[in-house]
């Protein structure tokens, strides 16, 4: 009898050591895949660092192309966008550059510019031409009291193909 339970409690200590090492196995995994999760994060985030950085960049050249422009005289029409984009202050314009906030962006917003006004063709009188669909010449021939077979010879089709859109129009 006690040999019967020790091999019981040997199958169970065998049992619960393989549930273990499962178990273990798998916060391995975790662990792992959440390595991987964080890795991905700091990548995304160099990234978009780096896409700010970029655009920062550019809107800075911008701003001076637009400072040089307006300097030597362009004209707001031939430049739209020199009144939309200056800042109120030179102040403002500072505090973005040491990456603080502004107090107050106001942005001076003239209309902007048109682009030509759509005009579409307009089709000239007695040129258009307005025909009927077969549905419609079917019906018309229909109601003017002709046979179903004159309908069929008189349009070219087959007389079930006029029987079936009279009777789908219940006619």
């Amino acid at each position: 009898m006690t040999i019967f339970l020790l091999i019981i409690s040997m199958a169970f200590h065998l049992l619960t050591f393989f549930l273990l090492i499962l178990f273990f196995h798998q916060q391995q995994r975790l662990k792992e895949e959440r390595r991987d999760l964080y890795g991905m994060r700091e990548d995304m985030e160099e990234l978009l660092e780096s896409y700010t950085k970029d655009i920062k960049k550019e809107n800075e050249e911008l701003k001076s192309l637009l400072d040089k422009s307006s300097s030597f005289g362009v004209d707001s029409d031939r430049n739209p966008f020199a009144e939309q984009t200056n800042l109120t202050s030179q102040a403002d314009l500072q505090a973005e550059d040491n990456g603080q906030k502004p107090s107050k962006k106001e942005y001076i917003s003239s209309s902007p510019p048109r682009p030509e006004e759509y005009v579409p063709p307009v089709p000239e009188k007695g040129k258009e031409k307005i025909e009927q669909s077969t549905q419609a010449q079917v019906l018309s021939l229909a109601s003017q009291g002709y046979r179903r077979d004159e309908i069929a010879k008189k349009l070219n089709m087959g007389k079930g193909e006029v029987d079936l859109l009279l009777k789908f129009y219940n006619k």
